[in-house]
């Protein structure tokens, strides 16, 4: 079984800004980022809307898949937000690096690198993963394509 993504623990309000802005400053690749993060690090950052909203998005993407709504909601956030860099693996696409910088502090980059997660997992599983349990309302992806609970007590409940 695998963990659970950023956005998906995002979601189910498993994390915090804080957590979010901690995984920043451990898996940033330029000293930049890592430096914009941990200026926000002691910061009160509101996320609670930015929640809603992402969660009425991937309810979207789970009911009628990737469209322009998703992809401009996205956008939104990510294109002033991160910059995204490639790094190829001898010509082929199966082990290339990605990681994104932060082009600027006072950008929504919080929220941007949620919305990344949930590209990369769309990029990776594809989006027929992301599930919300029909027992609790939890989002989970890692029970595959069919599942209809995030857990054997949901299941229990739900039939």
């Amino acid at each position: 079984m695998r963990d659970e993504p950023l956005f998906i623990k995002f979601l189910n309000s498993q994390i915090n800004h804080s957590q979010i802005i901690d995984s920043v400053i451990n898996t940033a690749k330029d000293q930049r980022s890592k430096d914009i993060a941990t200026s926000k690090k002691d910061e009160e950052v509101d996320i609670s809307i930015f929640r809603e909203d992402f969660r009425r998005v991937v309810l979207d993407l789970v009911d009628s898949g990737i469209n322009q709504r998703v992809i401009n909601y996205i956008d939104s956030y990510m294109k002033p937000s991160l910059e995204e860099f490639v790094e190829p693996n001898q010509g082929n696409r199966i082990n290339e690096s990605r990681y994104v910088s932060i082009k600027s502090e006072d950008a929504p980059w919080i929220e941007a690198v949620i919305c990344y997660n949930l590209c990369i997992f769309i990029k990776v599983y594809g989006f027929k993963d992301i599930k919300q349990c029909s027992t609790c309302s939890k989002f989970f992806s890692h029970k595959g394509q069919y599942a209809k609970y995030c857990s054997e007590p949901c299941k229990a409940v739900g039939k």
